[in-house]
């Protein structure tokens, strides 16, 4: 409740938070084409993969924006609080509740105004309504990285050395989605990116929107099977970011932990 109240009385940070997905959503309506996210004819839909990158990209970016000052910035705070007997796993919960709440929120509303309206497919891999699966894949995607720039947040000590390790890491998921370079049999990439919330929300939405199939591909590139549009790749793709959301938020808890005067 405190949490956010805090978040309430800062009107900037409510504006940015409402602004972000809103001008990500436009730039993801100005990348569409005339056959959306689908293909009249298999490998001619040449705006989809560009559509999706940006999709996934906003969800990576706003996640971890939004967690990224959110402990580096509290430390005296935090360091007097437990002192007093404030418990660290209750401090977290805060965290993952509101900001995944929020970042949820977000990745929703950028999916919704991004691609609604434009053709999709018949119906989703898991739900029925495409729109609404590729909303639950994005809700996951944010979430997995928020819990990364939580993570980024407990292990710098000033907020200005967070900003750049942001960056560093969206970009890194970037590459990671397998959208911008193939990582199909990438020995060493293609297992790096096996720990990115990238590699599996995108997947997702590949999976969703059959992109192997829509997307023209380069000649002598295979195509990634962690997109086949099947129940068992979808759900090991939202398992998965569900799985790093915890590891990732156990180990700040552990760093959270360690940096406590005392341990409860």
């Amino acid at each position: 409740r405190r949490y956010l109240s805090v978040i309430a009385s800062d009107r900037m940070y409510l504006g940015i938070l409402a602004g972000v997905p809103i001008i990500l959503a436009a730039i993801v309506r100005l990348l569409g084409g005339k056959q959306g996210l689908t293909a009249d004819v298999p490998g001619t839909n040449t705006s989809a993969t560009a559509v999706l990158l940006i999709l996934a990209i906003g969800g990576c970016f706003t996640g971890a924006f939004n967690a990224i000052r959110e402990i580096v910035k509290e430390r005296e705070i935090y360091a007097r609080e437990r002192a007093a007997g404030l418990s660290s796993t209750a401090y977290l919960w805060s965290k993952l509740i509101v900001l995944g709440t929020l970042s949820a929120l977000q990745a929703a509303l950028m999916t919704v105004i991004g691609v609604a309206g434009q053709r999709m497919p018949a119906r989703g891999v898991v739900i029925p309504s495409p729109l609404l699966e590729l909303c639950v894949e994005m809700a996951l995607l944010a979430i997995a990285s928020m819990t990364v720039g939580l993570l980024i947040s407990s292990a710098v000590n000033t907020a200005e050395k967070g900003l750049p390790l942001l960056l560093v890491s969206v970009i890194i998921q970037v590459v990671c989605t397998g959208g911008v370079i193939s990582l199909v049999g990438k020995v060493g990439l293609e297992q790096i990116a096996w720990i990115s919330p990238s590699r599996w929300g995108f997947a997702g939405i590949a999976a969703t929107t059959n992109l192997n199939v829509i997307a023209p591909t380069q000649p002598g590139t295979p195509p990634d099977p962690l997109w086949t549009p099947t129940a068992h790749h979808w759900l090991m793709d939202m398992g998965l970011l569900v799985v790093l959301a915890a590891v990732y938020s156990f180990i700040t808890w552990r760093r959270l932990v360690g940096k406590s005067p005392g341990r409860r």
